[in-house]
C-alpha cells in the first residue's frame, strides 16, 4: 500500500514538474513523495534512486547523469534506511515526551549532549526487553480450568429441558434444569 502511494505521488509530481518545464522539477517531485515513506530499506532505496536520477539528469546532462545519479541515490537510500547515523554537528537530545513542554518554555528534566561524529545506531533489545518478551510469551498460553459440576451437567444433551410452548418455545428452561440438577445431587 505504501509503495502504491509513493508511486502515485511520484508520478503525479513528475507530471506536474514536466508540465512546468523546469529542469530540476523532477527532483522536487521525487522529494514530495518522501512523506509517505516508512523505514523500509527497499522503499528508501527506490526513493533515493528516483531523486538521484532526477538530480543526475539535471546536473550531469541527460541519460548518463540520470543513470549515475540513480545508482548513487539508490545506494545511499538503502544504506541510510535503518543503519548507523553519524551526527553531523553537536546536538542536544531530549526525551520525546518532553518536547511539547520544552516548546512551551520549560526545561526538560533530562538532556544529553551528542558530539559531532558520534554514531547513533538502531535500537537493539536490552536484556530487560528480552526478559519481558519471554515472560509475555509464557503468560500468553492460557491454562484451561476444570468445568464445575453444573457446567458438566448442562453440557450433557439428555439433561437439557426446553420450553414446549409460549414465547420462549425452544429455549432452555434453566429453572427446571436447576431443580432436576439439585434433586439428582441429593
Amino acid at each position: 500500500m505504501v509503495k502504491g502511494k509513493i508511486v502515485s505521488k511520484t508520478t503525479k509530481a513528475v507530471s506536474r514538474a514536466a508540465k512546468k518545464g523546469k529542469k530540476g522539477g523532477t527532483a522536487v517531485a521525487a522529494a514530495e513523495a518522501v512523506d509517505a515513506v516508512t523505514d523500509n530499506a527497499y522503499v528508501q532505496a527506490g526513493i533515493g534512486a528516483a531523486e538521484g536520477a532526477a538530480l543526475g539528469a539535471a546536473v550531469g546532462g541527460g541519460i548518463p547523469g540520470a543513470v549515475v545519479g540513480g545508482l548513487v541515490g539508490g545506494t545511499v537510500g538503502f544504506l541510510m534506511a535503518d543503519g548507523e547515523r553519524i551526527i553531523p554537528c553537536d546536538m542536544i537530545a531530549i526525551p520525546s515526551y518532553q518536547y511539547a513542554s520544552m516548546l512551551a518554555g520549560r526545561e526538560p528534566t533530562f538532556q544529553m549532549l551528542i558530539k559531532e561524529g558520534e554514531v547513533v545506531k538502531p535500537i537493539l533489545p536490552t536484556d530487560f526487553m528480552e526478559s519481558v518478551a519471554v515472560v509475555d510469551m509464557l503468560d500468553a498460553v492460557p491454562t484451561k480450568r476444570k468445568l464445575s459440576k453444573w457446567q458438566r451437567y448442562i453440557k450433557v444433551k439428555k439433561n437439557k429441558i426446553f420450553f414446549k410452548g409460549g414465547k420462549r418455545k425452544g429455549q432452555l428452561n434453566l429453572k427446571a434444569m436447576g431443580k432436576a440438577y439439585r434433586r439428582g445431587n441429593k
